[in-house]
């Protein structure tokens, strides 16, 4: 439910705004805090945007797939966080800010010796962003820089860094 919810949220958004609606793709880093950081490195994350222009804001949604990595070395390890966004953002010239509320979708398996350990977990969270636009002919780059708060936990918190491109 909780799936089909947040889908039904981001289809939704270019119906209300047609003819206002950019579409882009971003990659960055990813940086796990507090308890996150005792297990998890600096990952990468890859995903897909959707920005629509109001008068005095914007709406804007993403999915992303973030690449984990351990912060020591585990052989056969495999892990991801999918965040899928959806916010306001408001500008003043090129530089944004606004925030919104996401759903984070986390799964992760490896192997120690002959026993191997799977776990997955859903968490609602929010996230605050900051960043700027830079028009490059037909294009806009964006720089962003997210603070997710997973599950209103201080202790499960992630920033992320992305530069991204709308079509």
């Amino acid at each position: 439910m909780k799936h089909f919810l947040v889908l039904l949220l981001v289809v939704s958004v270019p119906s209300l705004t047609a003819g206002m609606v950019e579409y882009g793709l971003h990659g960055g880093l990813l940086l796990p805090m507090g308890d996150a950081g005792d297990f998890y490195g600096t990952s990468f994350l890859l995903g897909g945007q959707i920005l629509a222009h109001m008068p005095m804001f914007a709406v804007e949604g993403s999915v992303s797939y973030g690449f984990l990595q351990p912060e020591e070395d585990i052989e056969d390890f495999s892990a991801s966080l999918i965040p899928v966004l959806a916010g306001l953002r408001t500008y003043s010239g090129p530089i944004f800010y606004g925030g919104g509320a996401g759903l984070y979708m986390a799964s992760a398996e490896y192997t120690v010796g002959t026993t191997t350990y799977e776990a997955s977990d859903e968490e609602f969270g929010i996230y605050g962003n900051a960043g700027m636009i830079f028009p490059a002919g037909t294009m806009d780059l964006e720089g962003s820089l997210k603070y997710h708060l997973v599950d209103f936990d201080t202790d499960k918190a992630w920033v992320s860094l992305t530069v991204g491109t709308y079509f």
